[in-house]
């Protein structure tokens, strides 16, 4: 099964959410390691950041693409809870191969800030909170050398990658940062305190590096954490699978493996739910893997969700549409409230 799964995994160029063969910059998988800071792009760069009102609505600058299928040009807005700054939040720079964490560094001003969004309403999730991590940021495309430093997560990896797109240029980066806001939403009317990873979806910054992104929500208390991304497979090929840490030693325990790879299973059953189904071109739809820095780092229960596929033409259609991405969301959210439940 090991072996089919490494076949399937390379065959069907199933890791191009997190580094896909159309992307430019990078080889390796969705993010590794921190950055030094990099020199910013123009101030004119668009800036999708998150605001922290209640009753503004966020502009998801790029999120509509022209040839969408929604056929808007226009950026989307929708509202989100109010916000907060992480405050003093720190990454290892340097972890050692042996799995020990090096000297603290404080969160790059070069990097999105994470954000933590309270609760707007009571239930199910009442009293938890859940990391939410929007894979990627449309500006690594223009920080090269930054994002392709070399770091050790348990592996030997880069710091991040730029992500897919569909074929109308519509990029993953903005697609995740779009269905977490959404997902923010639902989480906190339910009752959940959401940390997100990034606060923007801007070209004048890059990252967070993978490690960092593992990191968040152990550092904040987190039940859990879901990684949103989505792949770049083949064309024919449809639907959602996930990643979910591997044991081990110095970064995966059994028990994290186990509540990790049962996240996975919950996350699937609420997509499907709400109308995604699981990849037809991966199986199993859920792969144990020892080769994701974000998952390697956590030290909670953290799913990397390939949401949909962007080079296949249906599910490129939902990426690029309102509807579309708020079912997605939906989806996500089920599966969280039904991981909750079976604590």
């Amino acid at each position: 099964m090991k072996a089919l799964l490494t076949v399937a995994l390379l065959g069907a160029a199933v890791l191009s959410g997190c580094s896909s063969a159309s992307t430019p910059v990078a080889v390796s998988q969705a993010a590794t390691a921190p950055a030094e800071p990099a020199a910013s792009t123009p101030a004119s760069a668009p800036v999708v950041a998150i605001t922290p009102s209640s009753t503004t609505p966020v502009a998801t600058a790029d999120a509509t693409p022209a040839a969408a299928s929604n056929g808007s040009s226009s950026p989307e807005t929708i509202s989100t809870p109010a916000s907060t700054s992480v405050p003093k939040h720190w990454w290892y720079p340097n972890w050692s191969s042996s799995g020990v964490k090096g000297t603290a560094a404080a969160w790059l001003s070069s990097w999105p800030q994470p954000k933590v969004f309270t609760a707007t309403g009571h239930g199910p999730l009442s009293g938890h909170t859940i990391l939410i991590d929007p894979g990627h940021n449309i500006g690594n495309s223009t920080h090269t050398s930054q994002i392709n430093r070399h770091y050790w997560v348990g592996l030997d990896k880069i710091c991040n990658t730029t992500g897919t797109a569909t074929d109308h240029g519509f990029p993953e980066a903005t697609y995740t940062f779009d269905v977490a806001q959404r997902l923010t939403r639902i989480l906190t009317a339910a009752g959940a305190k959401v940390v997100l990873t990034r606060d923007q979806n801007s070209h004048s910054t890059y990252g967070p590096c993978i490690q960092a992104r593992g990191l968040l929500g152990g550092e904040v208390g987190a039940d859990l954490g879901v990684s949103i991304h989505a792949d770049g497979g083949p064309s024919s090929g449809h639907g959602a699978f996930v990643y979910s840490p591997g044991v081990k030693p110095g970064y995966t325990s059994s028990s994290k493996a186990k509540q990790s790879y049962r996240l996975a299973g919950d996350v699937l059953k609420g997509l499907a739910a709400h109308g995604q189904v699981g990849s037809t071109y991966l199986h199993p739809n859920i792969a144990p893997d020892k080769q994701q820095g974000t998952l390697n780092v956590a030290s909670i229960p953290i799913v990397i969700v390939e949401t949909l596929n962007m080079r296949n033409a249906g599910d490129a259609a939902k990426a690029e549409s309102a509807s579309g991405r708020q079912s997605i969301a939906a989806g996500l959210a089920a599966g969280i409230e039904r991981w909750i439940a079976g604590r």
